[in-house]
Formats: C-alpha cells, structure tokens, sequence
C-alpha cells in the first residue's frame, strides 16, 4: 500500500507539472476542435442541429460517448429518438470506465480520435485538461434552459452527491446521534466522538479528494468554525493549522477506521448484512440508493431485532429477508455539513470527428426530456407515497431547472446544495500539488499503523 500511495504521488507531480504548462496556453486563434466548440456555443439549436446532421451524414464512423454512469446509454437511447440522424448503428456509449481510468484514457485525445463526448467527474481534473484534450461547449441559449453561470464553466451534465450515512440500528449501537462533523474528527476524550468511520480512498478515488480539498476552502470555513464551535463550546484557533477546515480533514483521516472499496457495495450489503451491530459511519455516495432499493438480506437475530423484525418482508420471492434501502439512514442533521454536491460535466474531447454531434448531445442532456428518460423511474414512491409516479433516483439532481418530481424522503437539489460542501471549480483549479500530497501522505500514514 505505502509503495502504491508514492507512486501516486510522484504520478500527480508529473501531471500537475504537464497541466500547469497545458493550462498556459493561449486560447487565441483557436484551431480544430477547440475551433468548432466556439462555433457551436454562438449557434441556435436549429444551427446546431443542422451541423450535426451535415456532420453525421457526410461521416463513415461512429459517434461515440464515454463516461461514468448508465445514464449516458439511457440518454443516447433518448437522443436517437429526438434527433433520428443519430442512430444506434452509428452511434457508441462505454459508460464503464472508473474515474482514474477514464482521465488516463483521454490523454490519448492529444494526438489522436478517442471519442467524440466525455461524461467527466471532478472539475479538478477537467481543468487540467481544459483547452487541449476537453473543451466547454455552452449552449447558447443555456439561461432559456434553467441553467445559471455557476453551471456552464464546465458545463454540468448531472449533479451528484456522497454523504456521511449510517444504518438505521446506529443510536442502538452508539447511544449517539450524528449531529456534528467535528464527532469525526477529534479523539476518544472528545464529547460524543464517533471513531468507526468508512470511506472510499481518496488516493484513487479523485472525487473524494476533491471533497477533502473543498473542505479546506476559504468559502467553507465559517461553517466549519461554526461547527466546531458548537461542538467545543469555544472559537476556534490554532498555531498549527493554517483554517479549521485543514484541521478537520487532517483528524478525520487518522480517524478513519476503514477504507472501502466501493460505495454501492457498502451501501446496498456491508451496512446491513455485516454491519449492522457496529456502529458506523459511512461516507459514500447518495446515488448507489438505487443498488440498495433491489438488495435483500438475511440476518442473524433478525427475528428478535427491535428494527429488523418489522422489516422482514411477508410474501414474494423475497419472503423472510430484508430490503437494504430500508435500513440506510442518510437524513441526519449534521452541523457543519452533511456531504458534498458535485457533478459530472459534460465535455467535448479533442480531435472529436463528431464536434457539433457532441455539442448537441451535451445540450440534450440538460432538457427536462433527457433527464425524465434516464433518470426517473417508478420503483420509487413519489413524496406524496404514490407508487408508479415516475420520481428521480435518489442520488440524481438535475441540473437545469427543480421542475422534477422527488423521491419520498428526499431533499431537493437546492436543499442539498445548502447543506452539503460544493464543488468549486475556480478554488479546485488552482489547488497546488503540495495540498494534494500532504493528502496523500495523511492516508499513507493511517493505512501503514
């Protein structure tokens, strides 16, 4: 693990080098994609969609789609249909990449065609490579579309969130209540500490990197001061730490009892069918709900648990287990912050054969259409308990307008966004690789005790 961690390190030195000269570039006299982005964000969606067709039909190859999420082939099914030029013969989603391997996989888009559109998540990483091997389409008409100026550099395709959760057996486990971040920070002699914490590592998990860092934010410190306050009865200062925020991200880290491997598996199995009796706070993300919600379990003593023995399901082909969505609890009051909002951004790749396809594509993908076709579903109860109402998965918050119907229980993108860390790009961009590895040296030295 510690040889691993160093070389993580040394890579992210030699990319944050390569990036600071990428990022220097002049953007005048823009040439081939770049070029044609610009073009694309001045034109109206008719101009737009003529080009595409043009493009598209004078083409011998396939328009091809990459990204993170299943949401990308369900929305390329939808824009076949809006724009019949687009065709599945003609068209490619690979919507399975991880993070850290789709970033190494752009980096061939300097030299050559890898793929015409990029789902990307963390903006950190897109900033490296904005202007040369991404590029921000803006549609032109992006206020028409619901969207503000905070969501168009880069441009946001779907917003997405991680949260501090528990299982619903925590204050039986614990006698506590999760009701402030500085509980996770801290030690044992400290008031209500909570010292059983699981997180997915930020060494190869870039998007909780992001978080760690965005915890250090200036624009975030007052709530974390505040929150330190209330928790320690006294304002917050220190000779060591240069804000508040660098002193919660260094203590959480040590505090951190266990690294996951994934989200969905902690979300939809750990909790409940080894977990249960433990006591733990999870930090992971919001959308892997929707692995939970088909995930049933047996449990020993299930049948004399205060909470697991009314849970039980009666009849089906699930009859004597229980459903793990049921016994996530997610919606706590935490003082400071509950998670933190990011998105996945739409981008255009460099040496796309596609570029006006790509454009439109990006565009399609912040209409109410795109997000009702890929996003809802009705497996869900609508918030006022109607099954069958087509409701967004928890976890998935559009970007473009809050004209969305909500899941039971949920929070809307709004209310998530005031309660959670946000993404920022402008702050992100600008982070110095020395931030990054004292990170990266905090989790090296918790996983080598």
């Amino acid at each position: 693990m510690k040889k691993f961690l160093l070389v993580l390190t040394v890579l992210a030195m030699v990319f944050s080098a390569t990036f600071a000269l990428v990022a220097c570039q002049p953007k005048e006299n823009l040439e081939g994609t770049a070029k044609v982005v610009a073009e694309a964000s001045k034109m109206s969606l008719e101009e737009l969609k003529d080009a595409s067709k043009k493009e598209m039909e004078a083409s011998s190859d396939t328009f091809k789609v990459v990204g993170l999420t299943s949401v990308l082939a369900k929305t390329l099914t939808a824009f076949q249909k809006e724009y019949p030029w687009v065709t599945e013969a003609n068209s490619n989603c690979k919507n399975d990449y991880k993070d850290y391997q789709l970033l190494q996989a752009l980096e061939t888009a300097e030299k050559s065609y890898f793929a015409d559109f990029a789902l990307v998540q963390d903006v950190r990483s897109i900033s490296s490579f904005d202007g040369e091997l991404l590029h921000n389409y803006v549609p032109s008409d992006y206020k028409e579309l619901g969207l503000t100026d905070n969501d168009i550099k880069p441009l946001k395709g779907i917003y997405f969130n991680k949260l501090f959760w528990t299982n619903s057996n925590f204050e039986t486990v614990t006698g506590k209540k999760l009701y402030n971040i500085w509980q996770l920070a801290g030690t044992d002699a400290d008031a209500d500490h909570l010292s059983k914490s699981s997180f997915q590592t930020a060494a190869t998990e870039q998007i909780n990197m992001s978080f760690l860092l965005c915890c250090e934010a200036p624009e975030n410190q007052k709530r974390i001061e505040d929150a330190y306050q209330s928790y320690y009865k006294k304002p917050w200062s220190s000779d060591e730490y240069t804000s508040a925020g660098q002193q919660w991200v260094t203590e959480y880290i040590a505090n951190i009892s266990r690294f996951h491997s994934s989200d969905g598996t902690a979300m939809k199995e750990t909790q409940l069918r080894d977990d249960w009796n433990e006591g733990y706070v999870y930090y992971g993300a919001f959308a892997k709900m929707k692995d939970a919600v088909g995930k049933y379990y047996t449990v020993d003593g299930q049948a004399e648990d205060p909470i697991l023995k009314d849970l039980i399901e009666k009849e089906g082909d699930n009859a004597g287990k229980i459903n793990a969505m049921k016994t996530v609890k997610w919606d706590w009051e935490i003082e400071g912050f509950n998670g933190f909002m990011y998105a996945m951004c739409s981008q255009i790749v460099n040496n796309a054969k596609h570029p006006y396809t790509a454009c439109l594509y990006a565009r399609f993908l912040v209409t109410l259409g795109a997000y009702e076709g890929s996003v809802y579903n009705n497996t869900l109860p609508a918030q006022d308990g109607t099954v069958g109402t087509k409701v967004n998965q928890y976890g998935y918050y559009f970007p473009a307008s809050n004209a969305i119907t909500y899941a039971q229980g949920d929070w809307t993108r709004d209310k998530h966004i005031e309660k959670e860390i946000v993404e920022d790009y402008e702050y992100l961009s600008q982070v110095k690789i020395t931030q990054v590895n004292r990170i990266l040296g905090l989790i090296a030295q918790n996983t080598s005790k």
